[in-house]
C-alpha cells in the first residue's frame, strides 16, 4: 500500500581527507513487512492477539466517544423512526445486503485468497486484517445484541447495536489504514450509507447504528494496531568525508 516517506539528512563535515565514494546507505530498518497470518487455520491464536490488543488508550477515545453519541441521539430514536416510516428508500435494500455479516466476511475471505493464488503479499495480508477484524467485531457484537435485546423499530429483536453497521466500519477502519484516506474515505462514506439505511429500513434505531460503528471501528483499529510499522527508523550512513544520520518517518 501507498506510504509517505520523507527524509532529513543532519551532516557534519570531519577533519579527513576525502576518501572514495562511500557505498549506497543501507536499507533503512523496520521497512514494511506483509506477513499472513493465517486467519483461516489460525483463527483462535489470532483472535487470542486481538483481545490481547483490545485494551488500550486508543480502544477507550473510541468505545468513550461511542457510547457519548449513542446517549447523547438516543432521545431521538423515536422522532427519527416515525420520520424514516415516511420516507422508505429503495437504497435500503442495498445498504441491508452490502452490511450483512457474511457478506463482509465472504469479501474479505475473497481478498485473501486472491492474494494467495497471485502470490500478492500486499493483498494477502490486507485480507487477513479484513478477516481478523469482522471475527474480533463478531465476538463484541453479537453477544452485546443478546445481553440488551432490544426491539427493533418495526419488531423483532437484537436490534443494539447494528451489525451491519459494526461490519462496514470494521472493513472501513483496515481499509484506511492501510491505503491511507484515499480508501478511508469511499469506505467510511460507504459505511456511513449502509448504517443509515438501515435507520432508514426500520430495522435499527439511531443509537443502534452509532454504537455499532463505534464498534466496529474499535475492531479494525485494533487489528491493524498490533502489527503496524514503526513510524520512525534511525539509519546511520558514511558520506564523503563526514558521516549522515538519516531520519525516515514511513
Amino acid at each position: 500500500m501507498p506510504s509517505t516517506f520523507w527524509a532529513l539528512a543532519i551532516a557534519g563535515a570531519l577533519q579527513a581527507p576525502p576518501g572514495p565514494p562511500a557505498a549506497p546507505p543501507p536499507q533503512a530498518a523496520g521497512a514494511q513487512v506483509w506477513p499472513d497470518d493465517r486467519p483461516i487455520t489460525r483463527v483462535l491464536q489470532n483472535l487470542g492477539r486481538d483481545l490481547k490488543a483490545v485494551p488500550s488508550i486508543e480502544t477507550a477515545w473510541i468505545m468513550g466517544a461511542g457510547t457519548g453519541a449513542t446517549l447523547a441521539f438516543h432521545p431521538y430514536d423515536d422522532d427519527l423512526d416515525a420520520w424514516a416510516e415516511e420516507s422508505r428508500s429503495s437504497a435500503s435494500q442495498f445498504g441491508r445486503a452490502l452490511g450483512e455479516a457474511w457478506m463482509q466476511l465472504g469479501l474479505s475471505v475473497s481478498a485473501y485468497g486472491i492474494g494467495k493464488l497471485n502470490k500478492d503479499a500486499v493483498l494477502t495480508h490486507v485480507g487477513s486484517d479484513l478477516i481478523r477484524a469482522q471475527i474480533l467485531n463478531g465476538v463484541f457484537t453479537v453477544p452485546i445484541k443478546y445481553i440488551f435485546n432490544r426491539e427493533r423499530p418495526e419488531g423483532g429483536d437484537h436490534s443494539f447495536p447494528s451489525g451491519h453497521a459494526s461490519a462496514m466500519f470494521t472493513s472501513a477502519a483496515v481499509l484506511q489504514e492501510h491505503g491511507g484516506w484515499k480508501f478511508g474515505v469511499p469506505s467510511y462514506a460507504l459505511a456511513t450509507f449502509v448504517a443509515w439505511a438501515r435507520v432508514r429500513d426500520r430495522s435499527h434505531w439511531l443509537s443502534d447504528a452509532i454504537f455499532g460503528a463505534a464498534i466496529g471501528s474499535m475492531a479494525g483499529r485494533t487489528v491493524v494496531r498490533g502489527h503496524k510499522a514503526r513510524r520512525w527508523t534511525v539509519t546511520p550512513a558514511k558520506t564523503p568525508g563526514g558521516a549522515a544520520i538519516f531520519f525516515v518517518k514511513r
